[in-house]
C-alpha cells in the first residue's frame, strides 16, 4: 500500500533583517581601535557623509601630508596631516583627518589644551574619542556651527567635524557624533 501526502504551503517572503542600529559615540570602545595614519578618504561610507552633511555633497577634497593650503589666509600652509572634506552648495561641511605623524600623549595634551583658546568656540564635555579626546563647539561669524570631536586613538590623533551655516546646534551635534564614529569605523584595522 502506498500512502499519498499531499498539501499547499504558502511560502512567505524572507524577512530580510533589520539594519543594525549605528553605535552611539558614547558606545565606541576607542580603547580596541587601532587607527592608522593612511589616505582614508575613498574608505568613508557615502551615506555617512550625506547624513553628517543633511545632503548630497556637492565637492570633495582630499589632502595629505606635505600638501600646500591656504588654511588662514596668510600664503600656501605645508600640511602635516592626511584628510579629507564634503561640502555642499548651501555651506555645510563634514571633515576628518588624522596627524600625519605620531603623536604621544604629552603632544595629545598640548593639542586638547590649545583647544580651549581657540576664538568663538567652546570646550564641551562630550563621550571619550580616544584615549585623549576634547569635543568643540564653535559659533563662527554669519551663525555657522561647528562641532569637533578629536583624540588620541594609539598613536594616531584624529580629527572629525560637521558645520553647519544655520545655527541649530543640537542637530549638528548628533550629525557630528554620528559621523565621528563612522570616520573611526572606517578607519580602523583592528575588526
Amino acid at each position: 500500500m502506498s500512502v499519498a501526502v499531499t498539501g499547499c504551503a504558502s511560502e512567505k517572503p524572507e524577512k530580510s533583517a533589520p539594519a543594525p542600529a549605528p553605535t552611539p559615540i558614547a558606545g565606541l570602545n576607542s580603547a580596541a581601535m587601532q587607527v592608522p595614519r593612511i589616505e582614508f578618504c575613498a574608505s568613508v561610507p557615502e551615506q555617512a557623509v550625506t547624513d553628517a552633511l543633511d545632503g548630497k555633497p556637492d565637492s570633495k577634497v582630499a589632502y595629505g601630508n606635505g600638501d600646500k593650503e591656504n588654511v588662514d589666509g596668510s600664503g600656501d600652509d605645508v600640511l602635516h596631516e592626511i584628510g579629507c572634506s564634503w561640502r555642499t552648495h548651501e555651506g555645510a561641511t563634514a571633515r576628518a583627518w588624522v596627524f600625519a605623524r605620531p603623536v604621544d600623549t604629552g603632544f595629545a595634551r598640548r593639542v586638547v589644551a590649545s583647544t580651549r583658546s581657540t576664538a568663538g568656540c567652546r570646550v564641551v564635555s562630550g563621550p571619550a574619542y580616544g584615549r585623549l579626546t576634547v569635543t568643540q563647539v564653535c559659533r563662527r561669524a554669519g551663525g555657522e556651527q561647528r562641532v569637533r570631536h578629536a583624540g588620541l586613538f594609539g598613536q594616531t590623533w584624529l580629527s572629525c567635524e560637521v558645520s553647519s551655516p544655520s545655527g541649530e546646534t543640537a542637530g549638528i551635534r548628533g550629525r557630528a557624533d554620528a559621523w565621528c564614529v563612522q570616520v573611526a569605523n572606517a578607519l580602523n584595522t583592528a575588526r
